[in-house]
């Protein structure tokens, strides 16, 4: 049963009635046996009210019917004579009981109470079963209404139930009004404390889904508005060939078109490679990964561009730099790196890569012998698809953002500042694996 509700109706139903039951139980029990102590002083109120009346019991008249008299009273003098008899044909106690006492006559139980006085013997005897009808209906009368109760007290709990729930209902109301277009956070005004946490984090989750969705938008938006320009040089190249008058032209045209596939590979790649690692992605369960082989990875794959441009990559890496994190993710960050260093450096220049343990993790430093960044720059090439103005190279923009995002994913921090020697230094700090 997955009910709530149905759970907790069942479970305080079948406590009300367990509880009515047993309150009725005992109450009938109690009932009894006050009753039964009411009926024992009955007799010895009767008893006394005789005393005074000893003497005159032979001239007491008997009324001629009697047939629903429950007692017999008998009276003895001091000699032990009976000179009282409440009813002849009632059955007649013959010894003499003093105080209260069980007796058995003709086979039936009977209560009896026999009261010493000056002038004789008061006894007064009633039957049991009697005591015990008229017990049994008193105790009916007062449990009848609590059994007829039980109705009233289960369509309570049903409503009690109801009303007590009527929060979810709302959240669930709410939850079920938003969509992509309407991720307003829920109203929290009025609400049990019980329900609070859960709505403070739907919440949170919708301000997560709202913040997933305008980055999700915005990169649509600017691939769409990135991948425009490369997809019309293909097409005026596609045309510049199908014009080309002679071979040479036709050669120069297909290098021209082949450049600028290249280049909307290349863009296509950064754009996945981004979207791989935006730190709001469910990141994959993270291991030891040895940092220095991550940089030799990236600069296997920087080498072939590095050799085009004449740039002396190399390594300085200290044995066995752990870092908990993604070992593929961190091979693309390493390579963004060395690929803006290299495409970035002049001709027959240098790009050193190092990786050493600091008191705090691990760092990543790539130092290259380019014309660097101007401090006003380095907080907006973090942003996607900036370019400055002074390059001469023709990149996508997306490869700093892309190591800030596998940086923030890592929980690492990226610095940018002046080489000694000139050119850029990037500084990727790792925290210690825990």
């Amino acid at each position: 049963m997955k009910s709530i509700r149905a759970r907790l109706l069942i479970a305080l139903i079948i406590l009300v009635a367990l509880i009515s039951l047993l309150a009725a139980s005992v109450t009938y029990r109690r009932v009894l046996n006050e009753t039964s102590t009411l009926f024992d002083y009955q007799l010895r109120q009767m008893a006394l009210s005789l005393r005074g009346q000893i003497s005159l019991a032979p001239r007491i008249e008997v009324p001629p019917d009697q047939s629903d008299t429950d007692f017999v009273i008998q009276i003895w003098d001091v000699f032990g004579a009976r000179t009282y008899l409440s009813r002849p044909g009632l059955p007649m106690i013959n010894q003499t009981v003093l105080g209260y006492a069980d007796l058995s006559l003709r086979g039936e139980p009977w209560r009896a109470y026999g009261l010493q006085t000056a002038d004789g013997v008061i006894q007064i005897a009633q039957p049991v079963r009697v005591r015990e009808a008229l017990a049994r209906a008193a105790a009916e009368r007062v449990v009848i209404p609590l059994i007829l109760l039980l109705p009233i007290m289960i369509a309570a709990v049903a409503w009690i139930v109801r009303r007590g729930l009527l929060p979810l209902r709302y959240v669930t109301a709410e939850v079920q009004r938003r969509d992509v277009r309407s991720l307003l956070p829920l109203g929290s005004d009025n609400l049990p404390r019980e329900i609070e946490p859960l709505v403070g984090e739907l919440n949170r989750l919708l301000a997560r889904l709202h913040q997933a969705f305008d980055a999700q938008r915005a990169f649509i938006s600017d691939a769409a508005h990135e991948l425009r320009s490369p997809l019309t040089a293909l097409r005026l190249q596609l045309q510049l060939l199908d014009r080309a008058p002679d071979e040479a032209a036709r050669h120069e045209a297909r290098g021209r078109l082949g450049a600028a596939i290249e280049r909307a590979i290349h863009l296509v790649e950064q754009l996945l490679a981004l979207a791989r690692s935006d730190p709001r992605e469910t990141a994959v369960e993270f291991a030891a990964v040895d940092l220095g082989a991550a940089a030799a990875q990236g600069i296997t794959d920087t080498h072939e561009l590095a050799a085009v441009r004449d740039i002396d990559l190399s390594l300085d890496a200290a044995p066995r730099v752990m870092v908990l994190g993604d070992g593929e993710a961190l091979r693309t960050l390493v390579r963004n790196l060395l690929d803006n260093a290299v495409r970035y450096t002049p001709p027959r220049g240098s790009v050193r890569v190092r990786c050493r343990e600091t008191g705090e993790g691990a760092l990543l430093e790539v130092t290259d012998s380019g014309p660097g960044i101007a401090p006003g720059d380095r907080e907006r090439v973090f942003d996607r698809f900036y370019r400055r103005a002074a390059t001469q190279e023709s990149g996508t923009g997306l490869g700093l953002a892309i190591v800030k995002a596998i940086a923030e994913r890592h929980g690492a921090r990226v610095a940018l500042d002046a080489a000694p020697d000139g050119g850029l230094r990037v500084t990727v700090s790792f925290p210690r694996p825990s």
